[in-house]
């Protein structure tokens, strides 16, 4: 991915298409139904890089200009802030992670109605190609454990078994952001004026951002981190799997 300050208020945006995924479809959903922060799509258009003799086929590439938002990544300003401004940071950021959940789905899938992002299908193991969407409990279990459903080891067998039985609901899903690391998050005098990056998002479980946060933690984050999970919803059977 390549982004380019263009000078005139717009940020210009390359990456590898993906055919699951349209930015300006996501940004739609999320001003119609929030009041997230989130940069202005201007235009979105995709191109066949190559398609000569040394590459048959091409390299299809998604280009994106929006809105260049004035604002500085949190884990920059974060060191420099004040308890009282840092707790308002928190609780601007979590404040839209539950506006986030109101978005809901019946279903496991992108936000256009087909098979989740081919690089985010992090529910799943490699090899599989999910034909999504998932609609029902039984069915995403079996997806998500399919490579070791299979296994010879008794161990194997019974943890699934008693992960199962704590495992808590997937579904509704509900639209998800998949990389809130703090560089995708923009303040400016002491608010959250943007967030950012979207191409990720998708309907996934209900659980899955809080456990993908989970994981990003790292300094000068950790702080942050640690300060929205408090005020997050456990789902510790979920964090385990």
């Amino acid at each position: 991915r390549e982004i380019y300050d263009l000078g005139n208020g717009h940020l210009y945006k390359s990456r590898p298409h993906d055919y699951s995924v349209s930015e300006s479809e996501i940004h739609d959903l999320i001003k119609s139904a929030t009041n997230i922060p989130i940069p202005t799509i201007y235009y979105e258009w995709v191109t066949l890089e190559g398609d000569g003799s040394d590459d048959p086929g091409g390299v299809r590439i998604h280009h994106t200009i929006m809105d260049n938002i004035e604002g500085e990544a949190l884990h920059e300003v974060w060191p420099h802030l004040n308890s009282q401004d840092k707790e308002r940071l928190v609780s601007q950021f979590t404040d839209y992670l539950n506006e986030l959940r109101t978005v809901t789905s019946p279903s496991v899938i992108s936000v256009h109605g087909g098979p989740l992002p081919g690089e985010q299908r992090i529910l799943f193991d490699r090899g599989y190609v999910a034909q999504g969407p998932l609609s029902d409990e039984d069915s995403l279990w079996l997806a998500m454990t399919h490579h070791v459903r299979h296994s010879p080891s008794n161990t194997v067998q019974q943890a699934l078994i008693d992960l199962r039985a704590i495992m808590p609901d997937c579904l509704p899903a509900v639209l998800t952001h998949m990389d809130l690391r703090t560089s995708n998050i923009l303040v400016r005098d002491g608010d959250i004026v943007g967030i950012v990056s979207w191409e990720h998002a998708a309907f996934y479980p209900r659980w899955m951002e809080d456990v993908k946060f989970r994981y990003m933690r790292c300094d000068p984050e950790l702080e942050f981190v640690n300060a929205v999970v408090n005020r997050m919803q456990a789902d510790p059977a979920a964090i385990k799997f």
